[in-house]
């Protein structure tokens, strides 16, 4: 292991910075984590384009797999192990963390956001943090993290088997959410609604059941003349996907918010209304944890990635060296093109 490291730092709005530094040595409690893959998530791009971090400089990254490249007192985790890392930190002592809420914990810390990311060849981490790889191509792992989100949303929602759904937003998350609920259960009866038909394409070999062009197709009309879905995860973050849902839903159905609008929008009257008419249940979904933590969407999500109907790794669409960071920033807010998960290569399968 060398002494020195590189990591590629946010250091204003659009600004990226190389900064070598020493290879930092874990603590009791910790792992060095040798970084194979970082995704770009979306919470990263405002970070970088209006510098919208708790402090400069800040590297970027909580998308991430590696290698134990060094332990301190008190981990017992193999160095050479190969790991998907959860970013999140809860405190253990608030609350939230007393009544095993560790999602909502009231002190946390977070690889990539409030401490070092992973847009760097090394990063500590809580030994309690590291998710064996297991079979999974390190690629594969660092797509661990997105699909825990989904994992959360879907059992926020208690899915089940023979509920109908329907998934507005077809990106990263919102084919994550396809895995998740064939996981749990809801296979027979998925629809995914979008306005870009090359992810309808994706998300049907990743196992839906049916896809609707919500630019081509007014949605409520392609399901009218049969049930209505018991559930509807809307993953858009999209005001009009939000107003979508409560039209959609049926009767004391649920309704999941994954998505997170990033501009004000309003409620129109009638699409609430529905909530009260319909006697709906809204539910939020926020991070990906659950209890004893780091929560059972880790290993799910390392069980599922290995069994999903089509290779996990055909959502990686773009790929870039840690100095290139720049690009993959560019090509995160390019919209309708072919691009799902952006990913950095850092040491790559060579870990």
């Amino acid at each position: 292991m060398t002494a020195a490291m590189t990591s590629i730092a946010v250091t204003g709005a659009e600004s990226l910075t190389a900064v070598e530094a020493p290879v930092p040595a874990p603590g009791p409690g910790q792992a060095l984590v040798r970084v194979a893959y970082c995704g770009i998530c979306g919470s990263d791009v405002p970070r970088y384009f209006d510098g919208a971090v708790h402090a400069f400089p800040q590297v970027l990254g909580h998308e991430f797999s590696g290698a134990v490249a060094a332990t301190g007192p008190g981990c017992s985790t193999p160095v050479g192990t190969r790991v998907a890392v959860a970013p999140h930190i809860p405190c253990g002592r608030c609350g939230q963390c007393r009544d095993a809420n560790p999602t909502l914990c009231e002190n946390h810390s977070f690889i990539g956001s409030r401490g070092p990311g992973a847009m760097a060849q090394y990063v500590l981490a809580p030994a309690e943090n590291l998710v064996p790889a297991g079979v999974l191509s390190l690629r594969s792992a660092a797509l661990v993290e997105p699909l825990t989100v989904a994992l959360h949303a879907v059992d926020q929602a208690d899915a089940g088997s023979g509920m109908r759904a329907v998934v507005l937003g077809s990106g990263v998350i919102g084919l994550m959410t396809v895995l998740s609920l064939r996981d749990r259960g809801v296979d027979d009866d998925i629809t995914v609604v979008d306005i870009n038909p090359w992810v309808l394409d994706v998300a049907r070999t990743m196992g839906a059941s049916r896809t609707i062009n919500s630019a081509e197709q007014d949605v409520a009309e392609a399901l009218s003349g049969e049930p209505a879905p018991e559930l509807v995860i809307e993953t858009a973050g999209a005001a009009a996907t939000i107003r979508q849902a409560p039209r959609l839903a049926a009767g004391r159905g649920r309704i999941v918010h994954v998505g997170k609008p990033t501009r004000p929008f309003e409620m129109d009257v009638d699409a609430f209304e529905q909530i009260l008419r319909k006697e709906l249940t809204v539910r939020g979904s926020w991070l990906s944890y659950s209890s004893p933590f780091p929560g059972r969407e880790r290993t799910d999500a390392v069980r599922v990635l290995a069994n999903a109907p089509a290779p996990p790794e055909s959502i990686v669409t773009h790929e870039f060296g840690l100095d290139e960071a720049a690009a993959g920033f560019e090509v995160m807010r390019e919209t309708g093109a072919e691009r799902l998960k952006v990913m950095f290569r850092v040491f790559g399968e060579d870990v």
